[in-house]
């Protein structure tokens, strides 16, 4: 009798100590690095944050490369950004994994003129000016588009320019073409510049929830269960063009944008949070050939930096949603 009840002690203590381990997991902070609030407002928005049964501290950043240097240094546990900073950080062997994908209309990365260029098509750019962001889609659009159509990168005047000051660049007309993404290229035209291509059929244009390692080893569930909210608020944006609206008007509030340029994105940007899979990684290791083809980093096997494990938490798209 006394093993017995020996047993029954220890089995509860055992258990009491996960349940315990739980509640101190579940009590504890997720540090996450957004880009202008676009990820915390659709959160917000669409009531996935209001059970939350640990609390997110939100660091704000302007652009990818700085989310990705603040995972780097341990800063952050989760970042949202495209996938260059990433892969590059991959190519240093950073302890960071890419734990779920973000996919968009890919028209939402585009390659513009001014409504009043002469310059009709991608051929006509020998010569011109472009301004680009290094080591960004921009930078990997251009290049691609060009030597599609057989022109030499060497042949275009590049100038590279942050999004925000590309735009003015290209409105001032201090450059000839830009490469960019929204919600510039909504702004732009809306403006009447043209688009001469989009990133469809060019590049993979994806983004990447990221964690650093110590992160996953610390905080997998945290990581598991924000990825899941962060999709079920993204599929939420999809189901209704009025949770759209409610998004792009919260949003443009939030950052002082014009809210027609928010609302417009947003209604057309079809944005998803989707689990790992083959598609995913063999688009990676695109991107990441063409930066070592380019001698900006050196080239590894993409999928190294993946996590798949935390698929579990993500529901996958529909078959018809796919790209």
């Amino acid at each position: 009798m006394p093993g017995k009840r020996f047993k029954r002690l220890l089995g509860a203590a055992l258990l009491g100590s996960a349940l315990l381990a739980g509640v101190q997991a579940f009590a504890a902070t997720l540090v996450v690095g957004d880009q202008s609030f676009n990820n915390r407002t659709v959160m917000e928005a669409a009531g996935v944050l209001a059970d939350l049964p640990y609390t997110l501290e939100w660091k704000q950043f302007t652009a990818g490369s700085p989310v990705a240097e603040a995972l780097n240094t341990g800063s952050l546990d989760v970042g949202l950004l495209g996938d260059a900073p990433p892969l590059f950080l991959g190519a240093l062997g950073a302890p960071i994994k890419v734990i779920g994908v973000s996919t968009q209309n890919l028209d939402g990365v585009a390659i513009l003129v001014r409504k009043d260029s002469p310059i009709r098509s991608l051929a006509d750019l020998r010569g011109r000016s472009a301004a680009i962001w290094k080591g960004s889609w921009s930078q990997q659009l251009l290049f691609t588009a060009l030597e599609r159509t057989g022109v030499s990168p060497d042949e275009v005047q590049l100038r590279y320019l942050g999004a925000l000051d590309a735009s003015h660049a290209l409105e001032g007309g201090a450059v000839d073409v830009i490469a960019t993404w929204e919600p510039y290229v909504t702004q732009q035209v809306r403006n009447g510049a043209r688009i001469l291509t989009t990133a469809e059929g060019l590049i993979p244009a994806q983004s990447f929830v990221v964690a650093t390692d110590k992160a996953i080893a610390d905080k997998r569930e945290l990581l598991g269960d924000f990825l899941r909210r962060l999709q079920q608020a993204r599929e939420w944006v999809r189901q209704d063009p009025a949770n759209s609206e409610k998004y792009a008007d919260t949003w443009a509030e939030l950052t002082r944008a014009e809210r027609d340029i928010a609302r417009r994105w947003f209604s057309g940007a079809a944005i998803r949070v989707r689990p790992i899979d083959d598609q995913t990684v063999a688009e990676a290791q695109k991107t990441v050939d063409f930066f070592s083809r380019i001698g900006l980093i050196k080239g590894y096997p993409a999928g190294s930096l993946f996590d798949a494990s935390f698929n579990r938490y993500l529901q996958s798209p529909p078959a018809q949603a796919a790209r």
